[in-house]
């Protein structure tokens, strides 16, 4: 009966002993990610002549002068005494090769002579909706025509402003 009771305490003293085996947890894993990124060209813009709506006669009733971006005029004014001197304006856009873009534009401004105002509105573009694309060495001749409001006894001068253009991605 001793040998049975050493028996059963060595057996119970192994097995307090005995290093414990640990289950391996399965409910998490690993996976690996990437990261990637593409650098592109900042775009640019670079202006290389003004919108131009040339010498007028002071008129008589209010009307308009308008420039196209193709440099078509149409008016409601007689400028046969000055025929020339009109023209869209142009700029050089730079930025990746074949990328597409698009160009914003303001809807009005107004061009002064110091004490008196015009309004220029209907700004529009050699684009297809404003839509372009960069050719194979990232360039993009941009033209862009204005209507000019003429009033009536208009106060004679040289008459100026500015507008912006904004070029995005896409």
């Amino acid at each position: 009966m001793i040998r049975t009771y050493l028996v059963g305490l060595m057996a119970l003293l192994a097995g307090l002993l005995a290093p414990q085996a640990h289950a391996q947890s399965t409910d998490t894993m690993s996976v690996t990610g990437a990261s990637k990124v593409r650098v592109v060209e900042p775009i640019s813009i670079v202006n290389i002549s003004d919108l131009r709506f040339g010498a007028l006669m002071r008129p008589a009733t209010n009307g308009i002068v308008e420039v196209a971006a193709d440099g078509a005029v149409t008016t409601n004014l007689d400028l046969s005494t000055f025929p020339n001197g009109r023209a869209p304006a142009r700029f050089t856009v730079l930025g990746e090769a074949q990328r597409r873009f698009i160009i914003f534009l303001p809807n009005r401004i107004d061009i002064t002579n110091g004490t008196s105002t015009m309004l220029v509105d209907r700004f529009r573009t050699n684009l297809d909706r404003g839509f372009g694309r960069f050719d194979a060495v990232g360039s993009y001749d941009l033209y862009i025509g204005g209507r000019l409001h003429v009033d009536a006894n208009q106060e004679p001068g040289s008459y100026s402003g500015t507008f912006d253009v904004a070029v995005l991605y896409l």
